[in-house]
């Protein structure tokens, strides 16, 4: 009875340690790994992926409420916001589902539905 007792303890303590290599491997907050082709060909740090030369601030809240109204989606839950480096609102879609709504930050233009 010891040994199964002294084995099983010895068993859970390598898990544990495997699994914390595993977690522990170096990444960035994109979830990517640091030494990524995407990481090496990013050298300014954060890029917001919407900026185009010319747009100067983000759009106002009340014209991204009203090209959504044009897009069918009528109900919203809050204000926009950015979430994993995409500006969404959470909305209803037409069939009565709750869905994230990626919209440009600066024109106010939707760019499509966002499963999370």
């Amino acid at each position: 009875m010891l040994n199964k007792k002294t084995l099983m303890a010895a068993v859970a303590v390598l898990t544990l340690f495997g699994a914390n290599g595993a977690m522990a491997r170096d990444r960035d907050h994109d979830g990517r790994p640091d030494r990524s082709w995407a990481e090496h060909h990013d050298h300014d740090g954060f890029r917001d992926r919407y900026w185009k030369p010319g747009f100067r601030a983000y759009i106002g809240h009340d014209r991204v409420f009203y090209n959504l109204r044009h897009r069918g989606y009528v109900r919203f839950i809050g204000n926009p916001y950015f979430y994993n480096g995409r500006y969404v609102v959470k909305s209803y879609n037409r069939f009565g589902r709750v869905v994230f709504v990626e919209v440009n930050p600066y024109t106010g233009g939707f760019i499509g539905e966002i499963r999370f």
